[in-house]
């Protein structure tokens, strides 16, 4: 972390030499703020992508697409959903500047429990019903999981704590129309895009992520590495942000920065 806060302190004066950094959030970020990412990278070598009232892939891709500076080196980022909606932007536009890519609990596509397939089915009162129930599963949920509150607290409030914030209509159409679609059709990245280095950052197991379809991804470029994160949860959050900048800065000589 010392690491880190140096970087940080240093921000203002690296980001006129490095890349624009991009950053594409998982599902139903609406309102969401990257403070860390802000410091790091300096509001004006820095944006994201809100996915406000943006439902489907193509209207991801354009969100993305939209942050992408001319004639300026970039690197972009997605975490979860985001990262496969990079993957899909890469199998149809050529990133000619883009100097590296970078993978947060992401594939090409998302394998989501059934439950959510399930939940996102019903009707929108139906759906809140169903998360004040989960939430008072608490008790039960800390057994299941071993006794570990970083499993048992997401799976018990996360669902319910993000649908009061994004609302429940929104999250639906959005999972509904990217989440459970995007990357299912991508076979390969476009040939001008294979030499972009491509860093995953991961857990060892993630319930969302297939590691068949992750090998898949890393056979689309030419230059790719994983760093495989220790931590014992069900899937990688913005929780950890500080954690990703420290390895992608341990990381410049991979990205040739």
């Amino acid at each position: 972390m010392k690491k880190l806060k140096t970087n940080l302190a240093k921000a203002n004066i690296m980001s006129e030499k490095e890349p624009f950094m991009i950053l594409a959030p998982g599902f139903s970020n609406y309102k969401r703020t990257y403070p860390t990412y802000e410091e790091r990278y300096g509001k004006d070598n820095f944006a994201y992508t809100t996915n406000y009232k943006r439902y489907s892939i193509d209207d991801h891709l354009e969100e993305i697409e939209s942050l992408i500076p001319e004639n300026k080196p970039f690197m972009i980022a997605g975490y979860s959903m985001g990262g496969c909606n990079i993957i899909e932007l890469l199998s149809r536009r050529a990133l000619t500047n883009c100097k590296g890519v970078v993978l947060i609990g992401a594939a090409r596509i998302l394998t989501p429990h059934w439950f959510l397939n399930f939940l996102f089915k019903l009707p929108v009162p139906l759906i809140y019903f169903l998360a004040i129930f989960i939430a008072l599963l608490f008790p039960f949920n800390f057994i299941v999981s071993g006794f570990n509150l970083k499993k048992a607290i997401p799976a018990s409030f996360e669902g319910l704590v993000r649908l009061v914030e994004n609302g429940a209509g929104k999250m639906k159409k959005e999972y509904n129309g990217c989440v459970r679609k995007v990357g299912r059709n991508v076979e390969d990245i476009l040939e001008e895009n294979r030499k972009i280095p491509l860093l995953i950052i991961r857990i060892q197991k993630d319930m969302m992520i297939d590691e068949e379809d992750l090998a898949t991804v890393r056979t689309f470029f030419v230059k790719s590495k994983e760093r495989i994160l220790p931590e014992n949860i069900i899937h990688l959050t913005h929780k950890y942000d500080s954690l990703y900048i420290e390895i992608i800065d341990e990381e410049k000589d991979f990205f040739g920065l």
